[in-house]
């Protein structure tokens, strides 16, 4: 459990990087991080919410680690909260049905392409990950 912890660490850490790459202002990679609604422009968040995306990706990559080397005060309810989070990644990497997930509909842009081949397997494997630690991890 321990090297899933922190490989889970270290995935959630370079996506958080990258996030807060995009909040200080870098576009690399940016446009093809949101979907394409309906024939218009890449869904882009403004700027405050991308950093806040970054912490709670941060915050992730820290819940992996004391999944299995927990603080003391912390031990009682840190496996629930490690069970809720793998509960939304594995929803995400179903999707929405139609712009994101394994079963999306839309697949004519370049964000559904890397959705389909990096994101949702991805975030499900995190999930499982999340899943398995919360079980095994404390």
């Amino acid at each position: 459990m321990t090297t899933l912890a922190i490989i889970t660490a270290l995935i959630m850490t370079a996506v958080s990087l990258l996030h807060f790459y995009w909040a200080l202002g870098g576009n690399y990679g940016l446009s093809s991080a949101g979907p394409t609604l309906e024939g218009k422009d890449n869904f882009i968040p403004p700027r405050p919410m991308i950093f806040a995306v970054a912490c709670v990706l941060l915050s992730l990559a820290i819940l992996s680690i004391q999944l299995i080397w927990p603080v003391a005060y912390v031990t009682g309810f840190i496996s629930y909260i490690a069970y809720f989070v793998a509960f939304i990644f594995i929803i995400r990497g179903i999707g929405d049905f139609k712009y994101v997930g394994i079963f999306k509909k839309v697949y004519n842009s370049n964000f559904a392409k890397l959705d389909t081949v990096y994101f949702s397997p991805l975030i499900l494997l995190l999930g499982i990950a999340y899943a398995l630690l919360a079980k095994y991890g404390i």
